[in-house]
C-alpha cells in the first residue's frame, strides 16, 4: 500500500504538471521561472516540459497499474537530472529568488520513487 501511495503522488504530478505544459504553457511557464512570451518559448515549455512530466507520469503509472517496478528508474534519472542540472546552475550563478523550491520538490519525488523502487525489490 504504501508502494502505491509513493508512486501515485509522483505520478499525478507528472500527469498535472505535464497537462499544464500541453495546455497552459504561459501558466507552467511561470511556475517555473521560464519566458511563454513568444512562440518558441510557449513550444519549448509545451514539448520539453510536457515530454520530461509526461514520461515520468506514463512510466510511474506502468510500474504502479502493472507492476514494472524497473520502470521507476525513468522518473528517478528524470527527475534526478534535472536535480543535477538545477544545482550546477545554482553553483554557477548563486541562489535566486524561487530556486530551491523545485530542487526541494524534485528531491521529495526523488526520494518517493527511490523508496516505492527499493520496496517493490523486497516484494519480488
Amino acid at each position: 500500500m504504501l508502494r502505491n501511495i509513493l508512486i501515485f503522488i509522483p505520478m499525478a504530478f507528472g500527469l498535472l504538471m505535464g497537462g499544464l505544459a500541453f495546455m497552459s504553457p504561459d501558466i507552467i511557464g511561470g511556475i517555473l521561472g521560464v519566458s511563454a512570451d513568444n512562440a518558441a518559448g510557449r513550444g519549448a515549455i509545451s514539448g520539453d516540459f510536457g515530454a520530461v512530466f509526461l514520461t515520468g507520469a506514463g512510466a510511474a503509472a506502468l510500474a504502479l497499474f502493472k507492476g514494472k517496478s524497473k520502470l521507476l528508474l525513468i522518473p528517478i534519472c528524470l527527475f534526478g537530472l534535472t536535480i543535477i542540472g538545477r544545482l550546477f546552475e545554482l553553483s554557477s550563478s548563486g541562489v535566486g529568488s524561487g530556486a530551491m523550491q523545485p530542487i526541494i520538490i524534485e528531491l521529495v519525488l526523488v526520494s518517493m520513487l527511490v523508496v516505492a523502487f527499493k520496496l517493490s525489490e523486497k516484494e519480488a
